[in-house]
């Protein structure tokens, strides 16, 4: 497969065109979409600093009492933003809403399984605990194409 990268100025809009094989276009389509939701990035604040985020680098986001907190592998960010415009911000990515205050990126999930009332335990790949609400357990099903 010949690559072909070709520079352009700001103000113009990126476009991507890929010409594959009709067996390697599933695989070429993730390779993509892993691209562009890396490169997506999320404002947050930590001890009075500012910080840039890739969204690949986020575990998951969860508001806690009208604050919005992004988890990554070792720290915790906070943001102004509601929910809803983190769900807006992820929309097309890796990730799913697995409760009403919880976005999950399954990128980082090491392993899941069943739990009480119809509810789904996740394990993340840093090893933290979290609880897919029974709603929302066909969209991860769905995301991860179980």
């Amino acid at each position: 497969m010949n690559i072909h990268v070709h520079i352009i100025e700001d103000d113009q809009a990126e476009s991507m065109d890929i010409y594959c094989h009709r067996d390697r276009a599933a695989k070429v389509q993730q390779v993509a979409r892993e691209l562009l939701d890396g490169s997506q990035q999320i404002t947050c604040k930590k001890n009075d600093k500012t910080y840039r985020i890739r969204l690949d680098e986020v575990y998951y986001i969860e508001t806690v009492d009208e604050h919005l907190f992004i988890y990554c592998e070792n720290e915790v960010y906070e943001n102004r933003m509601r929910l809803y415009e983190a769900e807006q911000l992820c929309e097309g990515t890796l990730f799913f809403k697995a409760s009403k205050s919880m976005l999950i990126n399954i990128k980082k999930i090491a392993n899941m399984k069943p739990s009480l009332s119809g509810r789904f335990e996740i394990t993340m790949t840093n090893g933290e605990k979290l609880l897919v609400s029974r709603r929302y357990v066909a969209d991860l099903k769905q995301k991860m194409r179980l």
